[in-house]
């Protein structure tokens, strides 16, 4: 019998092909739920953007519809992009985990114009949200009090896993609640959207607990000053870290923005446990012994301000590393962030610092689920469909044949990239018809301002260097004089000196050589054509040319 409801129909705004960027919506007899609203972080080809962030522009005109917003943990690639979609969409409420909404607070705090309707919602929690019946299904990852989301439908239920990995003794001793996801899958799911980070990677992602006992060694051997870098959201890692000092007899010092903000929330909502005298501020780590104290700090990608890059490039203003200190670099390395993060490890190196990090240690494990703790959770939920999502295209094909292996009909496996749209109806899953998806860069207080014609033209910029003639004409339009002529990025003027003089003149003679007949637009364009001829056969290059015309 066909169902009298239409089509459950889910939309893909980010994070397909690509390691960050995570939304989707998910909708309901006409209503919208939008599952995570993240933001990736720009690489050396996104010339000043600060931020990169979904483009939920096919959602402009259906504010209306969006009933709810649905994080699934505190990581920036799932909810940092929140404050921006809360400009858009401000009366939409959003729910989260305790944690999850204590670092969503602390986040729009810095954005006083946002008044957010949040919810707290727990694992094990089922619970009626307009036309969507949602389940809440408790998680382990990297960071603590994450969740899967289970959405009954009229055309079946949909998990969406959000970040996941089998931990079986985590450090909160809340392992992934497989009974309530085999429940699930005896009760029937009709569609899974499966975290594909370790798709690639065979056997089980050991126990975060195994980082603990290296940082306890490196911890009790170390001699001088210990500086250890980890995400600032990574709070089971900072407690091992926080332990590893203490046990150690050092006090312990917080550094970096996100780690001063984040790990008083987690303290005051139960998540993180150290005494008070355990602590001290950075300005009095310089009267402490350096092997009194461990340093744990912002900074583990390379990130240009950061913590620990500007101690690696030895610019920080109150901390310093000599021969004997230890960095310990407890993080994974994140795609395009490799040559940032080697850079840090050199600067460290060249200080005489000892530097610990995961090609040399086991002093990361990662929070995603590799391929064989995969094919248990396909197992235990048996679903009739399977969308993979979070990877890379690699890890998206990779975990789409895993779920085949697992039963999965290959009709019924789709690899789905930003914009596609999938119809589940009666049990069964199609792709229909998708939207043009884009990325919305944030530069400055800038939104979307940026597109890829202005990074076109900055890449330009950084690779050729900018030439700018200002050319005086009179209110005839006759040349006054030699047009003044400079350069940034193109040579090095000492070595070639008098090159600006022949731009100038050749210029002049070439504007008094053509008849313009008085037109400006003209006389930019001929300017703009005999500099960029003069620089290609002078020095072989070809800047970006700007020419100011300025009638006296």
């Amino acid at each position: 019998m066909t169902s009298p409801h239409p089509p459950v129909a889910i939309a893909f705004y980010g994070g397909l092909g690509e390691i960050g960027r995570n939304m989707a919506s998910i909708e309901v007899d006409g209503r919208l739920l939008i599952v995570d609203v993240g933001l990736i972080f720009p690489d050396a080809e996104h010339f000043g953007i600060d931020l990169i962030l979904p483009d939920w522009g096919a959602l402009a005109e259906r504010a209306a519809d969006i009933e709810a917003v649905v994080i699934t943990h505190g990581h920036e690639d799932h909810m940092g992009a929140l404050p921006f979609f809360l400009r858009e969409f401000p009366s939409v409420p959003v729910y989260g985990t305790k944690l999850t909404v204590g670092l969503i607070e602390a986040k729009l705090e810095e954005h006083p114009e946002i008044d957010a309707d949040l919810h707290e919602v727990e694992a094990g929690e089922r619970r009626d949200v307009g036309p969507f019946d949602l389940e809440f299904v408790g998680v382990t990852h990297s960071i603590p009090d994450g969740l899967a989301v289970a959405v009954h439908t009229p055309h079946g239920t949909i998990l969406h896993s959000g970040d996941f990995k089998l931990d079986q003794t985590p450090i909160d001793g809340h392992p992934t609640d497989v009974p309530h996801l085999a429940a699930l899958g005896d009760d029937g799911v009709a569609l899974v959207l499966a975290d594909s980070t370790n798709a690639e990677s065979p056997g089980f992602v050991p126990s975060e607990k195994t980082v603990g006992s290296t940082m306890h060694e490196v911890f009790e051997h170390a001699t001088g000053r210990i500086v250890l870098t980890t995400f600032a959201s990574h709070i089971h890692r900072v407690q091992q870290a926080i332990d590893a000092a203490v046990a150690a007899g050092r006090k312990i010092c917080f550094v970096g923005r996100s780690m001063l903000r984040n790990m008083p929330i987690a303290r005051e909502l139960g998540y993180l446990s150290y005494a008070d005298e355990d602590v001290v501020d950075l300005r009095e780590v310089a009267g402490l012994a350096r092997e009194q104290v461990a340093i744990i700090c912002t900074g583990s990608q390379g990130e240009p301000f950061a913590a620990l890059s500007l101690m690696a490039a030895g610019r920080h203003r109150q901390v310093t590393l000599e021969r004997g200190d230890t960095v310990v670099m407890a993080s994974s390395v994140i795609p395009g962030n490799e040559s940032a993060i080697y850079r840090s490890i050199n600067g460290l190196v060249r200080q005489g610092a000892t530097v610990v990090h995961k090609g040399v240690a086991p002093i990361h494990v990662s929070g995603h689920a590799a391929a064989d703790e995969l094919k248990f959770f396909h197992n235990v939920l048996r679903a009739d469909a399977f969308i993979p999502i979070h990877g890379e295209y690699r890890h998206l094909v990779a975990h789409r044949d895993i779920a085949m292996e697992c039963g999965v009909p290959e009709d019924q496996a789709l690899v789905c990239v930003d914009g596609d749209v999938v119809l589940l109806e009666d049990g069964r899953v199609r792709k229909g018809e998708g939207f043009q998806p884009g990325r919305v860069y944030v530069d400055g207080l800038g939104v979307g301002d940026v597109g890829n014609a202005v990074l076109r033209h900055r890449e330009q910029l950084s690779a050729d260097g900018i030439c700018v003639a200002v050319v005086v004409i009179d209110t005839r339009a006759r040349l006054l004089g030699d047009p003044a002529v400079t350069q940034k990025g193109v040579i090095y003027e000492p070595e070639q000196a008098g090159l600006l003089e022949k731009a100038s003149t050749a210029l002049a003679t070439e504007l008094d050589r053509v008849d313009h007949d008085g037109d400006q637009a003209t006389i930019r364009r001929q300017a703009v054509q005999t500099l960029a001829r003069f620089w290609r056969d002078e020095v072989g290059r070809r800047p970006v040319i700007h020419v100011q015309i300025v009638e006296a």
